[in-house]
């Protein structure tokens, strides 16, 4: 066993869920290739969106599959089968998003276990279609000498990715620093930088199969790192690093490859919130343009339409899977405020928390966007079990944003 929180019957049993969940998707798809030629429709929703989705969840097995038998302690070997049809699976999901750190797991396990290098130029070109605007994702193909030439500045999520960036520099000039702060990193802020993911207490969920930081021990392949103390880490998988030493990788001069421009929100911000301006106090000015537009489109189009609008933009299939169930639950129009808070969240202003979190572990997390303003805690009261947060200007007292209750966090 490589994690000792595991449970092996029902890491095994999982296993064979998966198995079988793959082969009926596998199935499924075949299914509705046929289906989409012949022009049959057995599904609410169209056929190609319902492939896309099946695409999708398929790579969510594969991943989780994985895991469970790596921290299992199987053989290395056996986590390659399947990486071929997960790529080919990535390559068909249109526009469904993924998600950033199976995308990043993805491009990591390419590197670990060596894969040819047609394979990772599939998997760059995944990363376009997604529009992956990444540090670490960037800096992993750069590194796969597959003619990637340029590496972002901005990190798709900060914490706990920006200090990866800490750990390339210093391995420039002095290797063993470097893998000081590798070990600090994996010690103390790779797991503890995804407690919002809801991380914290899986272990002591049925079925638990174990987090691993694949990105970090393909970092630590490339720079050649001393990674020896981290072997008995329960989330830095050193046997992968350590799997093969055949692929040729780049140890590259970062700032020849960083962009030149640095690519972020945009500058020319529309301050003002015309459709309800006390939203001006709790929302910042970053984001004026986005939620009038928001209120705007959910107050003049019909549902359909403001499902297919922002379906993307606010991952809704997350929520409400079919436009049907959108419709149902918004039939008396009295979604918008939940809405926002989606949107925010998504946007890492807003803090999500499971009921069973302790704020005080998450608390470090919550970004200020409100320069040198004094802050204070509120919290967004939507109605369902998970906890919403962010940090407003001391004097904005504001006590809903439409049907969401506002409360101050002492």
């Amino acid at each position: 066993m490589r994690n000792h929180f595991c449970i092996e019957e029902k890491c095994r049993q999982g296993i064979e869920y998966k198995d079988l969940f793959i082969k009926k998707n596998r199935e499924k798809i075949i299914e509705l290739k046929e289906d989409i030629k012949s022009g049959i429709q057995r599904y609410p929703a169209d056929n190609k969106s319902y492939l896309e989705a099946i695409r999708a969840r398929t790579v969510s097995y594969y991943l989780e599959k994985i895991r469970a038998k790596y921290s299992l302690g199987d053989q290395v070997s056996t986590i390659e089968e399947g990486f071929e049809d997960a790529i080919s699976d990535l390559e068909n999901v249109g526009e469904k998003k993924v998600g950033y750190i199976k995308l990043l797991w993805m491009v990591a396990l390419g590197i670990l276990l060596e894969t040819d290098q047609q394979n990772m130029k599939r998997l760059a070109k995944v990363m376009e279609n997604q529009n992956m605007n990444d540090f670490v994702i960037d800096y992993l193909l750069c590194a796969s000498d597959i003619g990637w030439t340029k590496i972002s500045h901005a990190f798709y999520e900060e914490i706990p990715y920006s200090n990866t960036k800490e750990i390339i520099k210093l391995a420039q000039t002095d290797k063993k620093e470097a893998s000081d702060r590798l070990h600090t990193y994996m010690d103390e802020e790779w797991f503890q930088g995804h407690y919002d993911y809801e991380w914290r207490n899986a272990h002591k969920e049925p079925g638990y199969v174990g987090f691993w930081s694949f990105e970090t021990a393909a970092i630590a392949k490339i720079l050649e790192l001393d990674d020896e103390g981290l072997k008995d880490n329960i989330h830095y998988p050193y046997d992968l690093a350590h799997y093969k030493n055949n692929m040729k990788l780049i140890d590259i001069p970062l700032n020849q490859y960083l962009e030149k421009t640095v690519v972020g929100e945009p500058e020319d911000w529309i301050e003002g919130i015309d459709t309800n301006p006390t939203l001006e106090k709790i929302i910042p000015v970053k984001w004026h343009s986005f939620v009038n537009e928001l209120i705007s489109d959910y107050q003049a189009l019909s549902d359909e339409q403001f499902y297919d609008k922002y379906k993307e933009p606010l991952e809704l299939e997350q929520i409400w899977f079919y436009k049907d169930e959108f419709k149902e639950e918004n039939e008396e129009k009295n979604l918008l405020g939940t809405l926002i808070v989606f949107a925010l969240t998504q946007r890492d202003y807003i803090l999500q928390l499971d009921y069973k979190d302790d704020l005080e572990d998450y608390i470090h997390t919550i970004k200020d966007f409100w320069q040198e303003s004094e802050t204070k805690l509120i919290e967004f009261d939507i109605g369902d079990d998970q906890h919403y947060y962010a940090q407003v200007p001391i004097d904005a007292n504001v006590e809903n944003m439409y049907e969401v209750i506002i409360k101050n966090v002492k």
